[in-house]
């Protein structure tokens, strides 16, 4: 069943309106904001009016079957209400009161349970319980139970807001300076999910930027489909996720596995699939209102130009641009010779330009400015100094009316209007600047951090990220754990033609006799259990054997090291493998997230691997040019790259085997919990790499 008497209720009822303060208040009056006032219908037993409207004593009264009931009562009479809509055919409900499964108690939960079998029985969709409620700004339907300066008036739309927080979408709409077309609050969202909210907003043709606030999810699969859903059609999303610390992977067997933990699993969700992060909700705000005012004319490139009209705001925007890498470009001779006759002869055309005041009030140069950086090629964003006032201001009307004539003369390159502090949105000014394309930022260090995202975000190529079977469901619950030996990970990885060196197993002398006639020393030898994964740790590992009687002594240490510190583990002999050359020492390994399957990770590798946590991850399958961009991202990637003099290592190589790895893991998506190739040692280019340890961790 589609959302549409959910979100686009034709009528809607209102049970339990009141005139005291809250829920009951709140939502009743919203409604009567709504286009289709004249099918809302109140309802309250003990009361005949409801702000000099009808009140009706049930549901069973009105003259219709409303498509949506909105419930205002305490949560011990929502069923009722709920089973009384549901036999009369109605299609959707919102419930705001809380009390249920959010709480954590028997009570609460078996009540949610309640609501969703009457849900379920009657094929009702139902938003919450637990929530603030929906705004449709396309229809003009305000189900709203908060204060709000929203008026549904407002034809600017765009945004739909999908957040699991009451209070942070009641933040949100409390604002009027948001482009919104939806406004959602999903409450516990056990019942209709953010994963169908989300995949309804993304098809809506009035929505060009989807926003949520995401505490987690409940349908990975559904929420991966939607992501790729978005970047199709070419409309971002922001997200701001809480919830970022990292407890678990605290009883994982190896590297990876400790490394992986649940935000980082998110992160390299978002970065596949182009989601613009925010760091909190002001940056949530500015760039989904920013991207909403762009209108999807993005910057072609990652360089900026500034002006501004004070000496000490332009040497606060050049150290901001250092701290969030946004780059304020170099400007051509050209440019600065045509900026030069439009800025007194004391100022210095550069870049960020302190243009002085002078220009305040004469809107011809400030429009001159404007297209010498048009036609500047180095340039690709234009960022204005523009301190919005409380109210109606001559100067401010002035720079804004320049700044949206010089986009009607030809001025194409995207403009961001960046305040120096968060502040005043007077109504007039905005919409001059908004109606031109022109978003107005928020306080300028939140602004910076939002144009590096907003370059990041241009830079993102759909085309160049693998997502083949990326959405195969991983079932995990209930399957138990188990680690192979070292011999067998290696088995497990032939086919994907991982490069190991040359080994064997023995267990007797002659065995290793013969290991010493086929095998090139040196030799490594260590312990073949798959029960004993950390070998070092019980003196399982001897390395640098030169000749066979020093292999037959190691081979003794080791067994009786193993018996002294390990005496229960099983063990089928010993690996003898031949010594690989040193080389750069990274990680290649996979840890599978129990909401998005394997995850590939790579990092620096060897003892430094727990030490310096430099690591890239993202979901397989990978491809070569996510690779390249993991390793690049890594801080270590200098030393891969050639560093002061030191050889370029064999990245091509590299990748290749991240590529192997990221297949098997994809191919056994069902069964891996854990891959750890470490150390892998990368050699200079052209001499490839050597992966000289194995462990693999399945489900079974």
């Amino acid at each position: 069943m589609s959302l549409d008497k959910l979100i686009k209720p034709q009528s809607i009822a209102i049970v339990g309106v009141t005139e005291k303060p809250g829920f009951g208040r709140n939502a009743g009056l919203s409604a009567a904001k709504s286009k289709n006032k004249d099918r809302v219908y109140y309802i309250n037993p003990k009361r005949a009016v409801f702000e000099g409207m009808k009140c009706y004593g049930s549901l069973t009264e009105l003259p219709e079957v409303v498509d949506c009931v909105v419930i205002c009562t305490a949560s011990k009479i929502v069923p009722l209400v709920l089973e009384e809509a549901g036999g009369l055919g109605v299609g959707a409900a919102i419930v705001y009161a809380s009390g249920f499964a959010e709480e954590g108690t028997e009570e609460g939960i078996e009540l949610e349970n309640r609501l969703n079998r009457i849900a379920k029985q009657y094929d009702m969709k139902l938003l919450g319980p637990n929530c603030m409620g929906a705004i449709n700004n396309v229809d003009k339907i305000n189900m709203w139970a908060g204060h709000t300066h929203w008026d549904l008036e407002d034809e600017s739309r765009g945004i739909a807001i999908i957040a699991q927080s009451g209070f942070i979408a009641a933040e949100i709409l409390n604002t009027d300076f948001f482009n919104i077309s939806y406004g959602l609050s999903t409450g516990n969202g056990n019942i209709v999910s953010l994963e169908e909210y989300f995949e309804y907003v993304v098809e809506d043709e009035y929505v060009d930027v989807i926003s949520i606030y995401l505490e987690g999810i409940k349908d990975a699969d559904r929420f991966l489909k939607t992501l790729k859903r978005a970047q199709e059609l070419s409309k971002p999303v922001v997200v701001l996720k809480s919830g970022r610390s990292v407890k678990g992977a605290l009883s994982a067997a190896s590297h990876t596995g400790s490394l992986a933990g649940s935000d980082n699993a998110y992160k390299s969700i978002f970065k596949k699939y182009g989601v613009i992060v925010a760091d909190n909700l002001e940056e949530f705000m500015c760039l989904s209102q920013a991207l909403n005012v762009l209108g999807g004319s993005f910057p072609q490139k990652e360089t900026f130009a500034m002006i501004s009209f004070s000496g000490g705001e332009s040497t606060l925007a050049a150290d901001l641009a250092e701290d969030y890498n946004v780059d304020f470009v170099d400007l051509t001779e050209e440019s600065k010779i045509e900026i030069q006759k439009h800025i007194p002869d004391f100022a210095v055309a550069k870049n960020p330009l302190d243009a002085t005041t002078a220009l305040f009030r004469d809107g011809n140069k400030m429009i001159g400015i404007l297209k010498a950086l048009q036609e500047d090629s180095a340039v690709g964003s234009i960022i204005v100094g523009t301190n919005v006032k409380k109210d109606k201001d001559e100067t401010t009307a002035l720079l804004c009316n320049s700044i949206a004539t010089a986009k009607k003369e030809g001025v194409e390159k995207p403009i961001f209007a960046v305040p120096s502090l968060e502040g005043y949105r007077y109504h007039g000014s905005r919409k001059i600047l908004e109606d031109a394309g022109v978003p107005l930022m928020s306080s300028i260090n939140t602004s910076f951090s939002c144009l590096n995202k907003i370059s990041e975000y241009i830079k993102y190529n759909f085309n160049d990220h693998d997502f083949n079977d990326v959405f195969k469901k991983v079932e995990m619950e209930g399957l138990n754990e188990k680690a192979l030996s070292e011999f067998e990970s290696r088995l497990e990885l032939l086919d994907y033609k991982v490069p190991f060196p040359k080994q064997m197993k023995v267990s007797c002398d002659d065995e290793l006799a013969e290991a010493s006639r086929v095998l090139e020393f040196p030799v490594v030898m260590k312990i073949n259990s798959d029960e004993i994964l950390h070998k070092s740790d019980v003196g399982g590992v001897k390395v640098n054997i030169r000749n066979y009687e020093e292999a037959t002594a190691a081979k003794k240490t080791i067994l009786r090291n193993v018996e002294e510190k390990a005496a229960s583990a099983q063990h089928d002999g010993i690996l003898v493998q031949e010594m690989a050359p040193q080389g750069l020492e990274m990680i290649v390994g996979i840890s599978s997230d129990a909401q998005f399957g394997p995850m590939l990770l790579v990092g620096m590798g060897g003892i430094f691997v727990e030490v310096f946590k430099d690591v890239a991850m993202c979901p397989v399958p990978i491809n070569k040019k996510e690779a390249l961009e993991m390793l690049e991202g890594l801080q270590s990637f200098k030393l891969l790259n050639g560093y002061r003099g030191s050889e370029k290592s064999d990245i091509e190589a590299l990748t290749d085997l991240m590529v192997s790895v990221s297949q098997y893991a994809q191919q056994n998506r069902n069964e891996i919990k854990e891959l750890d190739l470490n150390p892998v040692f990368v050699y200079p280019e052209g001499k490839g790499v050597k992966a000289v340890d194995a462990l693999i961790v399945k489900y079974v």
